[in-house]
Formats: structure tokens, sequence, C-alpha cells
């Protein structure tokens, strides 16, 4: 490696430029290298002792100290040392602090090309080279050192070393056979400053030589608050604007060039991997699959709120919570989102083209690339499987080989039958003894084969990969150890927020009013809730529904039938208190494995009404908050709720049993999540490379966001432009004199 001579040009900053000299001695070789202090006449008359102090403590190093006779202004002091120089030399202003390995990896991104002129590394204030935000000034992150930062930056890297209009000039390595064919920084257009490096560079493309980013290398920039704009005196403001017009004048095509570099951001992948390592660094990494999601998290089906209030947990815990779910319109895309302690964002978005030519999946070749793909890239602690549905088992598969433990949570019945929830002609199979399960996955799936056994020796083989396997009722785990005996389950129950219900004066009435509650989908009932409408008209009853209705009959409301339409988590127990609603009906023609709607119904210490299958069932029957019947038509059903509402005295009795029921909170259902996970080692880590990761990403996304980026980068640029010409200048004037 040649020598280098690192110039540090002074003007007073005492604190910052004994910060910037410490670094430059720890982190640089000056046996080989030398340093060159330059004081410009600093007012403040400590800076020179400073100098001399370190440099009579490093005598067995090269630090040489020079002092101008009169302050001479940053340009010429520059140029003064690049005129001491006989070497490639690194401008590095006494602002910064520099890391580990700086200058061989600067000087190696140099040497790789033969026509680099200037190399500029990666910082937090060094506009087109700032990350993890670009052109802005960005803080250090608070749970990292500068050390720590600057190694993950190193690791993450691809050391592509892109192309850039100019360099900067916080720390600008110039070779020296570019010196010295073009010359110095113009001392006499630029000499108080501001627009000499732009210059420079500018000539030197004039030349045909190119300036590179090391995108391997940070270098941390503080900017003096003489720098900031918000404390920019008008004389200064002036300065730059005067500046700007002269580059421009002097290198149209160049400084055009460089804005559209800034509105089109060639960078970009670079500042996203730095971000993004940055919302993960230290973090366990646990992978979620579902088949539904939204990045707010405002979802409404059990699975989804159950996942909602894991993440939560995660994000108090500053665990890293992945999430891969199919996209509801388009199946073959995938979205992946991460939720940390400090945001949610969506990462990637994956358009797959599936090949999937069988109606049922196993595995899928593409699905599973990218899910290599997206494991190699964050190195996931945990897989945790809340379902398969529009997915494929290639995950646990790819968990076992790559040692990573693994849960799975079975929300349903899909892993007994891929119909989901077992329902064949509007009830649950097991109890229709004239049931045809060829022709139901004929009807359901498309397929005309009889795959039960089958996809259940499968789904087996699956089961037995996992390392812990989660139901969510006594029920659930006794539907799926009919088919499944050997396979271990732990029973752990859903918790929930207990939502306070405000107590209201009951009005009279002479009703006795029901209600049907959640999404009324037929295998919710809806077809029941039609026909106790249909049959209830000369009854004392009035039905209501809270939910969602499936077709336009339920959408009407009529004399003795309101349809409240849907409501959010949360509104349920108040709305059945303040309705006045006597019993709840829960017909839900399948198993469901827990009901959160059961549990906001208990809330409003209303009784329920059900079937005697499923967890529902199960939880009214221990419970004793309700009463359960067979599966029954309308006709029984509508004489089942005349009997309730004629027996006060065993109506009364379930109301009592409301006062000694136990919820269980979401914070006790958090803490056995927290413990579980907290069992899991975290793999060490020093960031992940997320280029693959952007390849990857949907091609059509990108080309939008390109296009979005460059017209809104466009826009701003010009902006600021604008902002600082005569014309913007005269109206202001003009507008501060008009009222």
């Amino acid at each position: 490696m040649k020598n280098i001579d690192i110039i540090v040009p002074i003007y007073n900053a005492y604190e910052f430029t004994e910060e910037c000299i410490k670094s430059v001695i720890k982190y640089t070789d000056l046996n080989t290298h030398t340093l060159v202090l330059i004081n410009d006449k600093s007012p403040d008359l400590s800076i020179s002792p400073m100098l001399q102090k370190y440099q009579k403590e490093n005598q067995d190093k090269n630090i040489v100290v020079l002092e101008n006779e009169e302050n001479i202004g940053f340009v010429k002091t520059v140029n003064k040392g690049m005129q001491y120089s006989e070497n490639d030399v690194i401008l590095l202003n006494s602002d910064t602090e520099v890391t580990k390995n700086w200058t061989e990896k600067i000087q190696t991104c140099a040497e790789s090309n033969p026509y680099i002129a200037t190399v500029t590394p990666l910082t937090n204030n060094g506009t087109i080279c700032s990350v993890p935000n670009f052109g802005i000034d960005n803080e250090l992150p608070d749970h990292m050192s500068l050390e720590e930062y600057a190694e993950m930056i190193e690791t993450i890297s691809q050391n592509r070393y892109p192309e850039l209009t100019t360099a900067n000039g916080f720390c600008m390595y110039i070779k020296r056979e570019i010196i010295e064919e073009i010359g110095f920084f113009d001392e006499e257009t630029f000499g108080k400053g501001y627009g000499e490096e732009n210059d420079f560079c500018y000539r030197a493309l004039d030349h045909g030589y190119i300036h590179v980013l090391c995108d391997n290398t940070f270098i941390y920039h503080k900017g003096t608050q003489s720098f900031k704009k918000e404390n920019m005196t008008e004389t200064r403001m002036a300065l730059i604007q005067e500046h700007m017009k002269l580059l421009r004048e002097k290198h149209p095509i160049y400084v055009q060039k460089t804005d559209q570099f800034i509105a089109n951001n060639p960078l970009r992948d670079i500042q996203e991997n730095v971000q993004l390592n940055l919302d993960i660094y230290g973090k366990k990494r646990i992978l979620y699959l579902v088949n539904e999601w939204e990045l707010n998290m405002e979802m409404t089906g059990g699975t989804s709120l159950h996942i909602k209030d894991l993440i939560l947990k995660n994000q108090q815990e500053k665990i890293a919570s992945f999430v891969l779910a199919p996209e509801q319109v388009d199946l073959e895309r995938f979205k992946l989102y991460l939720y940390t302690d400090k945001e949610a964002k969506e990462v990637a978005s994956f358009k797959l083209d599936s090949c999937q030519y069988g109606q049922v999946h196993y595995t899928n070749q593409n699905y599973r690339k990218m899910l290599n793909m997206l494991f190699d890239t964050f190195q996931f602690d945990l897989l945790h499987v809340h379902h398969f549905l529009f997915q494929t088992f290639d995950a646990i598969e790819i968990a076992k080989e790559k040692g990573i433990y693994s849960i799975l949570s079975l929300h349903d019945l899909y892993m007994i039958c891929p119909s989901v929830n077992m329902v064949y002609q509007d009830k649950f199979c097991e109890i229709d003894p004239k049931k045809d399960c060829r022709k139901c996955l004929h009807d359901r799936l498309g397929v005309n084969s009889d795959i039960l056994k089958n996809w259940r020796k499968n789904c087996k083989r699956v089961l037995e990969k996992f390392d812990k396997i989660i139901v969510p009722s006594e029920n659930t785990k006794e539907q799926y150890q009919k088919f499944y005996p050997d396979i271990t389950m732990e029973v752990v129950e859903h918790g929930v927020e207990v939502i306070p219900v405000k107590e209201k004066e009951q009005k009279e009435k002479d009703t006795f009013d029901i209600a049907f509650v959640g999404a009324m989908a037929i295998h919710k009932g809806s077809l029941i809730l039609k026909e106790l409408i249909k049959k209830s008209k000369h009854e004392n009853i009035r039905i209501h529904l809270f939910g969602k209705p499936n077709d336009e009959f339920l959408s009407k409301s009529a004399d003795h039938y309101i349809n409240h339409g849907p409501y959010t988590r949360g509104e349920l127990p108040q709305l059945l208190k303040d309705h006045q609603i006597d019993l709840v009906c829960i017909f839900a023609t399948w198993p469901e494995t827990y009901s959160y709607t059961l549990t906001e119904c208990y809330m409003a210490k209303v009784p329920i009404l059900t079937f005697n299958i499923g967890a529902v069932g199960d939880r009214i029957q221990k419970d004793q908050l309700g009463w359960v019947m067979n599966f029954e038509n309308s006709d029984k059903i509508l004489e089942k709720i005349r009997e309730i509402g004629n027996n006060k005295e065993e109506y009364k009795k379930v109301k009592e049993n409301f006062e000694n029921y136990q919820f269980k909170t979401i914070q006790e259902m958090q803490e056995f999540y927290k413990e579980l996970y907290q069992k899991i080692q975290t793999s060490i880590n020093k960031g992940y490379s997320i280029y693959e990761l952007l390849m990857y990403k949907d091609q059509n996304r990108a080309i939008e966001f390109n296009q979005y980026q460059a017209t809104y980068g466009h826009v701003v640029h010009r902006y600021e432009r604008l902002r600082g010409s005569k014309l913007w200048k005269i109206v202001k004037k003009i507008k501060g004199k008009i009222k």
C-alpha cells in the first residue's frame, strides 16, 4: 500500500478536533501514513498547545503540525496541505471520528480501478453519502457504539463502490496523479469555502476520471454548529448561493447530473441495507407464517388478533418480528413485514411465478427459493407457523435443515383436512353420517381423488418435525389426537384484554333480545340466522346482528331484526350492554378452536346459546355461562330460545355465574410466550446483507417506487433551488408588505 498523508485543516472546535486526532492515532498506521495537522490561526489559543501535545506524545509516529501565520481560510489551508504532501491524500474535517481499518479499506477501494480520482466513505452527515437517510443529517444509533456501527456497515457491505457525481469534503481521498494532472482546489473562485470540492471533482470528470463511494467504511461526521443551516447567517447563505451559481455557470452539465443523482438516489439499496440492519441489530428474530395480514395489524380474524398480541409483546421485549403472508387479492404475491420496538414496515414484496399445477400444495420450488433466501438473509432464530394455508410445508423443512427452533400453532382443522373447517353441507362433517369426503373435496378444491389418507400421512410427517405444537383449547387437542394420537400438543388458551363495560340504566321492554355476533358467513351460522328471522316474526323476540352480513337479506333491517353492522375489536361488550341483549347465539357449524367473540360476550355478562361442538360448546359447559344443544334445525333452536326466555330462575342462575368467571389476560398469555421465546438462544450476529432480498423484490413495485422517488426528488430539489433565488426573495418582500 502507498503512503497516505491525512490532512486535517483546523479552526477552533477544540473538543471536536481532539476527538478527531485521537481517533486517527487509534485507527491509523502512522508509521506508514502521516497525519498533517494545520492550524489556520485559530482564535482559540488552546488549539496550538493541544496539537503540539499530541505530536510530542507520539514521537514514534508520523505527525506533522503546521501553523498558518494568519487566517487564510479553509480552501487555502487544504491546498497548503496538498502542496506539502507528495503522496495520495485524505482531506479530513476536524469534526470527524474515523473507525477501524478506515485507510486500508478506502485505499483498497481507490486502487480497485486506475481511473478512480476520489473516494468518499459513508457517514451520518454527508449529503449524498449519508446513511441511513439520504441527504440529511443522521444521528448515531442510540443502541450501538460508533465502533459497532462501523463494523456492522463493513459486514453488510457488498463492496460495490458505486459511482458518485462528486465527492464530499468531510473525508475525501484524492490520488496524487489527479492533483498533478488537474491542479489544486480553486482558491481564487471558492476561497471562502463551499463548492471547492465539487469544482475539483467536476474538473476530474472532464479529464475522464470517476468518483466512488467506499460503501464498506463509515466515518462519523459531527458537523459543527456554524455549518448547520438553521444557524447560518444571511451572509453565509448568500455565499453558498453565490458559489452554487458559479458552479452552475462553470459546470452546467455536471451540476445537472448531480441534481439527477439526488432526485433518483441510486444509493437507495445501501441506505435500505443499513436501515434494516439498524432495526434488527442485536435482536432475536422470529419469522411468523400466517394466512392473512395487514401492516397496521387492524385485522379482525381470531388468528390475526392472537399474532398481533404476540408481536406487541415482542416489541416491548425488543424482539424483531417478521411476518410473511400472501396478499388476499393475489395469492401468488407475498409480503414480508417487520415489527420492531421503533416501527412497523413492509420490508419486501415478492411476486412468485407459482408454477403450482396441482390443487393441493405440499411444496413449491419458487416459494422454497424465496424462503431459503429469507432464512439466509436474516438468520432467523425461530420459526413460528400459525397457518400453512396459501403457503406450503417447505418452511419446516428449511428450518430443520438449518437447525432453527420451530413452533406450530393450530388455529383450525387444516392439518386434519384441507377443507380447513370440516364443514360438509353446512354442518360439521363428523356429525353427518352421509358425508362424502370425495365429493366435498371436489367441490371445495377441485380434486377428483380421495386424498385424505395421503394428506394426513404428510401432515403427520410435518407435525413430527416441529419442536413444539400449541393448540388454544382442550377440544382442539382432542380433535387432532383422534388422527394423530402420538403427536404431543400443549394447550395454551388465548389471553384477552378485559374491557370494562359501563352500566347504563335499563329501559323497560317487552322483547327478549338475542344477538348474533361476528362476520356472518355460512360456517358461522348465517343460514340459521336467516331462518330465525323468517320464523320469529310473530314472537316477542327481537334479533340483532353485530357484525358484517354475508348477503343482502341480512343487510336489511326489519321490525324485529336490526343489522347494526361491523364493529371493531373491543366494542362488542359495550354494544351488547347498550342494546340490552339478553342472549347471544353462537351457531358456528364447525368446532371452533377458541372464539374471541365468545370471550367478549363474557365481558358483557350476557348468557350464550351454542351447539355442543368445538371449544365454544366446551367452554360454555365448563364455565356454566349459557346453554348448549345438539346440532338442530331452526325450529328446535327457536323453541330453545323461547324456553330460555321463559325460565327466569334458570336464566338468573346463569347470570350469577359470571361473577365468578376469571379471564385469562393478554399479559398472562404474553408471559408464556415471552418465557418460551427467551429459552431459544439468539445467534450472534454483526449484520446481514439484504442485497439479495432487494434484488428479489417485486420488480413492478420497485419500478413504481423509483418513478415516485425520481418525481419527488426533482420537486424537492427544484424547490430548494427556488428558495435561494432572487425571485423568491422578491416575492417574500412583497408578501411581507401586503396585509
